[in-house]
């Protein structure tokens, strides 16, 4: 497959652009440490890439609801002032971006991840001008639902043809956004998700480490 099959490129951020796990532990850490040292963070790793209220539910779902808010407060609190510095670009990534935008093609970002804390990331790396939008699910008002309601949202906002259009994550959350949307899907298999349980008649292409995007240039 060579990039000029597609004209637009959609991202995922955690997991697909940056590994942002070392943040995320950080400010998890801290979280609990204030509200309660006891909560068992050896399954964090796993469970990222859903929304976070979703993600900590996951991971304690027998943990009272007010307890849950606390440390997500907490966390959001830490991590937007702090943990969101410890996020690193995959290696090659950088490169990648630079020449896929000098080549023309149209960039995007389509993240779980709040606004704030994306911005953020992507400002702190040197990569949030590749993006010609970068969509969170509170970046709209009412917020979006899921992430294929906000694929769905750019082929309308920003008229984007679903054939011509590849959108590259790590989660199963991300193919079904493509598919909602009509296109292409590109699994980051180095990144958090697991594709192990999708039963599916569908090929996808796979990208076995971030390095392996700049072959797409080639």
């Amino acid at each position: 497959m060579s990039h000029r099959d597609f004209r637009n490129i959609v991202f995922d951020l955690d997991g697909t652009l940056v590994d942002s796990f070392p943040g995320i532990v950080a400010s998890m850490n801290h979280a609990v440490s204030v509200i309660d040292p006891s909560l068992d963070l050896s399954d964090l790793k796993s469970q990222i890439g859903p929304p976070l209220p979703k993600m900590l539910l996951l991971m304690w779902p027998d943990l009272a609801e007010e307890v849950r808010a606390s440390v997500l407060a907490e966390f959001r609190s830490d991590y937007n002032n702090r943990g969101y510095q410890f996020s690193v670009a995959y290696t090659g990534i950088p490169e990648a971006l630079h020449q896929f935008r000098s080549s023309g093609i149209t960039l995007f970002v389509l993240t779980n991840k709040p606004e704030a804390p994306t911005r953020k990331i992507l400002s702190h790396l040197g990569l949030e001008a590749h993006f010609t939008r970068i969509l969170s699910p509170d970046s709209m008002n009412p917020p979006l639902s899921s992430k294929s309601e906000g694929a769905l949202h750019l082929v309308k906002a920003q008229r984007l043809v679903a054939n011509e259009t590849l959108l590259v994550g790590d989660s199963p959350d991300d193919l079904k956004a493509a598919r909602a949307a009509g296109f292409s899907f590109m699994e980051a298999s180095y990144g958090y998700g697991n594709f192990d349980e999708i039963v599916t008649n569908e090929a996808w292409f796979r990208l076995k480490s971030p390095s392996d995007l700049a072959k797409l240039i080639n």
